[in-house]
């Protein structure tokens, strides 16, 4: 029983991402087409703009500003820097615990985020400018001579089209009310549960148990933005035309992204509840705690977890005076919660050049932080 509470969960987390990345992938498919890519001629020969654009969409609390970030970056509506730098503004769940306690550290740590985030990104772009533009000009969603040459009346929604429903209609569409049905019942939801009191936190003897055994809050905000997306991506479904869900979402979206997002998360959550079960992260922390040159690497190092949990320690130890706010910086710079997993299903060497240049910045500036006693 306990083994199959313990796939239980995996499989849960996998399908709530999944579904999310996917509801994501087919509503930007169909702006995408529907604007016959005029959205991608705008941003495309201004990277300086997408790298602000995504930088201020990871501020988003939770994981929804990093999938979408993601997701416009595997449809190459943003450049590999903006991808970075919404990577380093995002912190994951950790945004609703400093909030709850501090909403002006919040404010501070998500202005130095997007500063950092910003200029890593531009930075990054100046390498990868050539060769973003090569992938894009190879990428079947952005060819407007042969997908979107008439994108207007191809995607052009209308009550008739419902009268044709093709088996990827009905299979999207099916797919979609379960999901609904999912989050209205409480079966499926990012949730975060109750704030940690600071006090005993950090003596907690598996501080991801903590983050992940708390009440069901069906009624939260990123509950109903999660709905109302899968709403509007429903209608989409029933009303356009039934070339447009076949040959655009069906294939384009559902055939090329659905089975490694769902693969790819699943292994790696797997990975982590096996390391979490072995090894007990936060006492290895914990144990540390008064070397700060020591402190700053693991809080680098375990910055690279694609997890929402273990970072919790650093702000349990920032609000309680044990590191400096420069260590809880690095760990924000490097950690993105669950928002890069999608990225792995994506491309693995793109996924290990973010984290790289990621941890480059976050040690960087975590030292530069140390060295000026902040």
């Amino acid at each position: 029983m306990q083994y199959l509470t313990f796939l239980s969960d995996i499989l849960k987390n996998t399908v709530t991402i999944t579904c999310l990345v996917m509801v994501m992938l087919l509503l930007i498919e169909f702006v995408n087409v529907r604007s016959s890519g005029r959205i991608v001629a705008k941003l495309s020969d201004k990277s300086w703009l997408q790298v602000i654009f995504a930088a201020l969409l990871g501020l988003i609390p939770g994981c929804l500003g990093g999938f979408t970030v993601v997701s416009l970056y595997s449809q190459r509506l943003l450049s590999f820097g903006a991808l970075v730098a919404g990577m380093i503004s995002t912190f994951g769940d950790e945004a609703f615990v400093i909030f709850a306690y501090s909403p002006k550290w919040t404010l501070v740590l998500a202005a130095a985020l997007v500063v950092i985030g910003v200029v890593t990104g531009l930075l990054t772009d100046l390498f990868y400018h050539r060769e973003e533009a090569a992938a894009a000009d190879e990428c079947e969603f952005h060819d407007g001579h042969e997908h979107h040459h008439d994108g207007t009346a191809e995607a052009r929604l209308a009550w008739s089209n419902c009268r044709r429903m093709p088996v990827a209609r009905v299979v999207i569409a099916a797919a979609l009310l379960l999901y609904l049905a999912a989050i209205l019942t409480g079966v499926l939801s990012h949730e975060h549960g109750s704030m940690p009191d600071l006090n005993n936190y950090a003596a907690a003897p598996a501080l991801h148990e903590a983050h992940e055994h708390h009440h069901h809050d069906i009624i939260s905000w990123e509950n109903i933005v999660f709905g109302l997306l899968a709403l509007v991506t429903l209608a989409v479904v029933l009303f356009s035309p039934a070339r447009f869900v076949e040959n655009h979402l069906w294939v384009h979206v559902v055939k090329k992204h659905f089975l490694s997002v769902f693969l790819w998360t699943f292994g790696v959550l797997l990975f982590l509840k096996l390391l979490y079960y072995f090894v007990d992260v936060n006492a290895l922390i914990a144990s540390h705690e008064s070397i700060m040159i020591l402190l700053l690497l693991i809080a680098v190092a375990v910055g690279i977890v694609p997890e929402s949990g273990p970072h919790l320690i650093f702000v349990v130890m920032f609000f309680s005076g044990a590191i400096p706010f420069s260590i809880l910086l690095a760990n924000s710079v490097v950690q993105d919660g669950h928002g890069a997993l999608p990225l792995l299903a994506e491309s693995r060497s793109k996924f290990l050049i973010m984290k790289a240049i990621n941890i480059a910045a976050g040690l960087i500036v975590g030292a530069a932080g140390l060295m000026m006693g902040f």
